[in-house]
């Protein structure tokens, strides 16, 4: 039962009620502003920091297809290059020696002329995500002048050998000029 006898109660409204609340929200806001900012820097930082690894990788796997190469043209066998310098098959028969010394995984048969294709990987053959490089040897007689012969070796490593969409690749040059 309610008392009757209390007189009703009114409320004074002063004109400076709510600014402690409005305050206090707009404080909160801005700090949430701020922490989404300094999230959305880190995470593009360890984008970069992820692409910088990756490329790296696949810079690795490059230079590593290329010293295979290099090694291989310059020791051959029996000191002779193994990379074809004509279509004489012979010679193109002796570049298929070269996968059991540089963990190659197959040599395309585009042997056409004096240029080589290999699939270079760098750890396991059998492994499809490893890094690997794709190396084009070719071989170029007479060039730039008689008696000599050019050999322009082309390597682009990959971090991931498959089709992932995060793959990354990067290439290496290099042309050599030697005596024939």
């Amino acid at each position: 039962m309610a008392n009757k006898n209390l007189p009703p109660t009114t409320y004074h409204l002063q004109p400076k009620a709510g600014f402690a609340m409005l305050f206090s929200v707009l404080i909160s806001s801005l700090l949430v502003v701020i922490g989404l900012s300094i999230f959305n820097i880190t995470l593009k930082e360890l984008t970069i920091s992820t692409a910088s690894r990756e490329s790296q990788t696949a810079f690795y796997a490059a230079n590593s297809g290329m010293e295979c190469a290099l090694y291989w043209d310059l020791r051959g066998n029996e000191l002779r290059s193994a990379f074809a310098s004509t279509s004489v098959l012979a010679e193109i028969t002796s570049a298929k020696s070269v996968p059991a010394f540089c963990n190659i995984v197959r040599i395309n048969e585009t042997t056409s002329s004096a240029t080589t294709n290999f699939e270079f990987k760098i750890n396991d053959p059998n492994d499809s995500n490893g890094p690997c490089a794709n190396v084009t040897v070719t071989k170029t007689p007479n060039s730039p002048e008689s008696g000599k012969m050019t050999t322009k070796i082309e390597s682009q490593g990959k971090n991931i050998c498959g089709t992932s969409g995060r793959r990354v690749e990067r290439g290496l040059r290099a042309s050599i000029t030697t005596d024939m």
